[in-house]
């Protein structure tokens, strides 16, 4: 019987050692399988976080590197190096050890990285598409350093490689840097859940073990089953350490939406413990109103097994004290290891807020810096539109001289000049100048040149050396031989073509006798203004005689040096093989523009590296010179009888001494007017011409101290006076004066609206088309709302007598000329009046009033005057007197003198 129970006891014994060793073997592989993928998995937590915080990185240099833009002090720009040299160090290594596949392992109380593989996808990320993530961090590396190398101070912040470091560079490497790290959470979270999906497993078989032999050995296996529960918490204690110290949010919500996982990350930047949060509802605990709609669905779409992966999705984030963080969500979902059925939805975020601060900081860096850049633009267009504003107009027409002038900047304020002017209604001047450089410094001799220049024109100089004898002087003491400027200097006696040339280290122009097949050089020496003060430029002058027809072609050295893109100049040669090939082209604009062309077909480009000037004149006929003195018969009066049997040529002189005496309707020769010149056309029987005084209005060319509308009115006139602030002061004005003519109790309807409508007319003129620089580019749209500037002026006047009306407009603008006067008037006669169209304003001035006067003083004033005889009814079918006076300070200062 003992033997038999040793027998017993002994069998038993042997069971037990197998169920311990059956045990002990399935405990062990669960215990190695568990502990190398939680050991994987703290590794994996490491992987993230460098794949994290070099996006962090990255915006922190770029950071540094603005700060650095703006740092003076050098210890403060030491203190930035050192941290740009930190932070790039740890990048570089970051991205080495991610880029070789390292995975990191525990080896003691410490984390060791060893050699790794590459994922796939990491591997088409980091090497294998079109722009890999390892050449550009590379590229990003070596340009940092490029840029940390430059000396103290010398970093700005539009600095070009800065800027491409900022917008080309570093959005798609922060980009692929964020793929990455999301690449390595994935990877992570697939980790962490197969980790659980074993934990699962390994405890199943643990439970079958026991089953299998807890009949036979029951308290064995209790013991040994709680030993391996107890083993089990403990690595899921362990699991759950390396959650808590993932330096990332990790937050877990089951299919209603409730936190059932909130790390210790969640909990030190919510400032909500887990026990605080546990089973409350996610969104409306942590999202705004306003963020939670596109997480909220995609929580949603992915719990529902509609969508498995997901992009990244920043929100904002409300914590405990009521602030909010940015948040980069990586949402994805735990699934059941059976069903495969989403069982969590984990939001893993990363806090983003610095970052935030930081690009906001940037921002605002650059919404200054644009601020100043504006201002600075600012003030560089208005020295532009100061300089064009002080050339003369492009078209030409001076005694005996017809041409055009055309003038290209490389920059917004130029170094080339040209001027011309008449003298005694003979002496043609012309100049050409080029300033040695461009930009607002060359633009400033520009405007010396300019200033020295017109008390010339004021003094009647007409001898070209004597011009730039006086200059140099001017250029000398302005630049103080800092700049240079080289100048051209004609004068045409346009009654015997008499042609005086002095030219100060200026290009050679070229000229084309008539009937010649090859134009040739004119040549005259002189050193460039502002050189030396012993310049004498009588002694190299030329002298030769035009005859009608024959054309010069004057131009600035940028045009024979701009380069091609292979550095071939476009040179003289060149220049005069295109000029002889157009020996037979007549008109200035076509030979302008072959010219043009065949440099910008050179250059390959519309921009071109310095200033190009072109001016191309002919000597057209010889001038008839008029009297000057201050007499009425100076006029030179034109009768229609004579005008209309036959074409008679036209005396080439001012504008301003030719009359037309119309002694029926003219209305049908203002084309013929338009090709002649003829802008001072009075009816000889009408008799509102002869009320205001046919001799004061045949004298009009000669100005008086008042303004018109008061020299051509009687005295004792009630007369109204208004200036223009703001464009939208027009409607205001215009009912001011409507309610102060309709108080006077003295005017029919027709009268004042005939004068509302011109007043509309003229004041749009005055705001809209008048201001225009010197290439007739206007500055501001039609309509456009804008507050008059300091220095421009837009005044109405009124006046009404006992039997006459006026109205008076004024601006100092004087872009209007006759030929576009002229033209508006024939293009309205023959195509009728269509709102809306060019022109018709003008037209309608004519046609409204009985008379009309405007007196320009190019790019100075504008005076436009309207006239009416309130005795009479307003009628458009009578061609009213009109005088288009177009004439510069010189003119009157001439007959003044004379």
């Amino acid at each position: 019987m003992q033997e038999f129970l040793r027998r017993i006891i002994g069998h038993m014994l042997d069971q037990y050692a197998t169920v311990l060793m059956v045990l002990g073997a399935v405990s062990t592989v669960t215990y190695i399988v568990l502990i190398t993928d939680i050991r994987s998995q703290e590794g994996n937590a490491r992987l993230v976080k460098m794949s994290a915080e070099q996006a962090q990185l990255v915006e922190s240099i770029n950071f540094l590197l603005s700060q650095k833009t703006y740092a003076k002090d050098k210890f403060e720009i030491q203190k930035i190096d050192n941290k740009i040299i930190a932070n790039m160090t740890q990048l570089d290594q970051a991205h080495a050890s991610l880029s070789a596949g390292d995975r990191f392992i525990r080896e003691g109380e410490r984390l060791v990285h060893v050699p790794g593989i590459l994922s796939s996808d990491l591997r088409i990320l980091y090497f294998d598409k079109t722009k890999p993530l390892d050449t550009q961090m590379r590229t990003y590396i070596a340009t940092v350093r490029q840029l940390y190398r430059q000396p103290a101070g010398s970093l700005r912040i539009d600095d070009p490689e800065l800027q491409r470091l900022f917008h080309t560079i570093s959005i798609p490497l922060i980009e692929d840097l964020n793929r990455a790290s999301q690449i390595y959470q994935r990877q992570s979270e697939f980790m962490l859940g197969s980790t659980t999906n074993k934990q699962h497993m390994m405890f199943m078989i643990s439970m079958a073990t026991l089953i299998s032999v807890g009949l036979l050995l029951l308290q064995p296996l209790v013991i040994k089953l709680k030993e391996s529960a107890l083993k089990m918490q403990q690595e899921k204690n362990f699991a759950d350490n390396v959650i808590n110290t993932t330096q990332a949010l990790i937050i877990g919500l089951n299919s209603n939406r409730q936190i059932v996982l909130f790390n210790h990350y969640a909990e030190e930047n919510s400032g909500w413990s887990d026990k605080e949060v546990h089973g409350n509802d996610f969104f409306e605990q942590f999202m705004p109103d306003d963020q939670e709609g596109e997480l909220a669905t995609l929580f949603s779409d992915m719990m529902s097994g509609n969508t498995e992966f997901a992009d990244p999705i920043e929100t904002t984030m409300l914590v405990s004290t009521g602030d909010v963080l940015n948040i980069l969500w990586n949402p994805t979902v735990v699934k059941d290891p059976v069903s495969q059925q989403p069982v969590m939805f984990l939001a893993t975020g990363l806090d983003i807020t610095e970052r935030k601060i930081a690009e906001q900081k940037v921002i605002k860096a650059n919404a200054e810096l644009a601020q100043l850049s504006s201002r600075l633009q600012g003030e560089v267009n208005l020295a532009a539109t100061l300089q064009r504003s002080i050339l003369p107009q492009p078209t030409i027409e001076l005694p005996g001289v017809q041409g055009l002038a055309n003038l290209l900047t490389s920059s917004e304020v130029g170094g080339d000049y040209y001027d011309y002017y008449s003298v005694g209604g003979h002496h043609s001047i012309l100049l050409i100048g080029d300033v040695s450089g461009h930009g607002v410094a060359a633009g400033t001799m520009v405007g010396a040149a300019k200033a020295g220049v017109y008390p010339l024109i004021h003094e009647g100089v007409t001898n070209p050396s004597e011009i730039l004898n006086s200059l140099n002087e001017t250029m000398r003491v302005t630049a103080q031989q800092s700049l240079l400027m080289t100048m051209a200097c004609l004068s045409l006696d346009a009654r015997t073509g008499k042609l005086i040339f002095a030219n100060a280290g200026h290009v050679l122009p070229f000229i084309l006798r008539k009937n010649a097949n090859q134009w040739e050089m004119l040549e005259a020496s002189g050193l460039p203004l502002g050189k030396s003060i012993d310049s004498d430029y009588f002694e190299t002058a030329v002298e030769l005689t035009l005859e009608v027809g024959d054309r010069l072609f004057l131009y600035t050295d940028g045009l024979v040096e701009e380069e091609s893109p292979t550095g071939q100049v476009f040179g003289y040669d060149r220049l005069e093989a295109i000029l002889n090939a157009n020996t037979a082209t007549e008109h200035p604009e076509v030979l302008r523009n072959t010219i043009l062309e065949a440099l910008r077909r050179h250059c390959r480009t519309n921009v071109f590296t310095d200033d190009v000037t072109i001016v191309v004149i002919e000597h057209s006929d010889r001038v008839i010179q008029a009297v000057a003195d201050n007499e009425v018969s100076d006029i030179i009066r034109i009768s229609e009888n004579y005008y209309r049997h036959g074409d008679h040529p036209i005396p080439r002189i001012s504008k301003e001494y030719v009359v037309f005496l119309a002694e029926h309707g003219y209305s049908d020769l203002l084309n013929r007017f338009k090709q002649d010149g003829i802008c001072r056309i009075l009816p000889k029987y009408n008799e509102f011409c002869h009320k205001l005084g046919w001799e004061h209005l045949l004298a009009q060319h000669h100005e008086s101290f008042n303004d018109d509308l008061y020299a051509l009115m009687p005295h004792n006139a009630n007369s109204r006076q208004f200036q223009l602030t703001h464009t939208e002061d027009k409607m205001f004005i215009m009912e001011e004066i409507k309610s102060w003519l309709d108080d006077q109790h003295r005017l029919n309807k027709d009268h004042i609206d005939a004068l509302i409508v011109i007043l509309d007319e003229m004041t749009e003129n005055s705001l809209y088309a008048a201001p225009r620089d010197g290439k007739g580019v206007a500055y501001y749209s039609k309509g456009e709302s804008r507050e008059l500037s300091a220095h421009e002026e837009v005044r109405i006047d009124i006046a009404l007598s006992d039997d006459m009306l006026g109205l008076m407009i004024t601006d100092n603008w004087g872009t209007l000329t006759p030929a576009v006067f002229l033209k508006n008037l024939a293009q309205a006669m023959e195509e009728g009046v269509e709102a809306g169209i060019g022109g018709v304003g003008l037209y309608m001035m004519w046609r409204l009033s009985d008379y009309l006067q405007i007196r320009v003083h190019p790019q100075k004033r504008t005076q436009v005057t309207t006239l009416w005889d309130i005795k009479n009814s307003v009628d458009m079918n009578v061609d009213s007197g009109v005088q288009f006076l177009y004439h510069s300070e010189l003119e009157t200062a001439y007959l003044e003198r004379a």
